[in-house]
């Protein structure tokens, strides 16, 4: 009897300890930005992140308006202002005519 209420107590504070885990975590997580669950690193510098994108293909009405619209954030006004509160002095091009 005392080895299964051993068990059931060690099995509580894990439950317990993880509830806590995910509470902590998802405190850092910023649900107004589709990009969050990538870490920031990697999102500018990575691969195929937002630097990638910029050099290479430099058309946002293309490859990240419709995508953050979608998502209700707005288009370019929701770059500007991520761009602003990162304090970058950027210049986001327009869509041709």
């Amino acid at each position: 009897m005392d080895r299964k209420r051993l068990l059931r107590t060690f099995i509580t504070v894990a439950l317990f300890g993880a509830l806590v885990a995910v509470i902590i975590i998802s405190q850092n997580h910023d649900p107004s930005n589709p990009h969050a669950s990538i870490p920031k690193d990697v999102w500018i510098n990575g691969p195929h992140g937002h630097g990638y994108a910029v050099n290479n293909n430099q058309q946002p009405w293309k490859q990240c308006y419709p995508c953050h619209e979608k998502k209700g954030l707005g288009g370019e006004e929701f770059c500007q202002s991520c761009h602003e509160k990162s304090k970058v002095n950027v210049t986001l091009p327009k869509k041709p005519s």
